[in-house]
C-alpha cells in the first residue's frame, strides 16, 4: 500500500526502535526519514533524524547512491537503503531494510518493492510529524 508517510515503533521513546517516513512537504524532492535502528541482539546501531546521524555506536556509514543513500554496517551489510524516484505528478520513496526492535524482534523487512511491518500496526500519517512536534521529547 502506498502512503504519504508512516511511522513504525515509538518515535517519542528515548531508547526504543522506530522508523519514520515523514510526509514530504511541497517543494521538497527528497525523503524525510528518521529512525533508531537496532540489530537482532537489540543493540543500538544508529539513530538518525531527518537523514542526519545523531548517534552511531554501531559505526555505520552512509553511502550515497544515484537516487538516494544506504546505511551500511561495518560488516558491509546494508542496514537500510532509501531511494526516491520522480514521476510526472510527484515523488515516490522506496525503502529496503531488515530492521529489529529493542527486544530483537523483526519489525520491518523488504518484500518485493515494499516493506512489511511485523507486530503492532500504525495508521498512515495525515500530517508531517516534523512540523507538528519533534521526533523526541527532550
Amino acid at each position: 500500500m502506498l502512503v504519504q508517510g508512516f511511522v513504525v515503533g515509538d518515535q517519542r521513546s528515548h531508547n526504543g526502535f522506530f522508523l519514520l517516513g515523514d510526509i514530504v512537504l511541497p517543494g521538497e524532492t527528497g525523503p524525510r526519514i528518521s529512525a533508531r535502528l537496532m540489530d537482532e541482539e537489540a543493540h543500538l546501531l544508529l539513530e538518525f533524524d531527518g537523514n542526519r546521524i545523531r548517534e552511531n555506536p554501531g559505526r555505520c556509514s552512509i553511502e550515497t547512491t544515484l537516487n538516494g543513500y544506504r546505511i551500511v554496517c561495518p560488516s558491509g551489510d546494508a542496514l537500510i537503503e532509501v531511494r526516491t524516484e520522480a514521476f510526472a505528478n510527484g515523488y515516490l520513496t522506496l525503502i529496503k531494510a531488515r530492521l529489529f526492535d529493542e527486544h530483537g524482534r523483526l519489525r520491518v523487512e523488504t518484500r518485493d518493492e515494499s516493506i512489511w511491518v511485523h507486530g503492532e500496526e500504525y495508521p498512515p500519517l495525515t500530517a508531517p510529524i516534523s512540523e507538528a512536534r519533534s521526533i523526541r521529547s527532550e
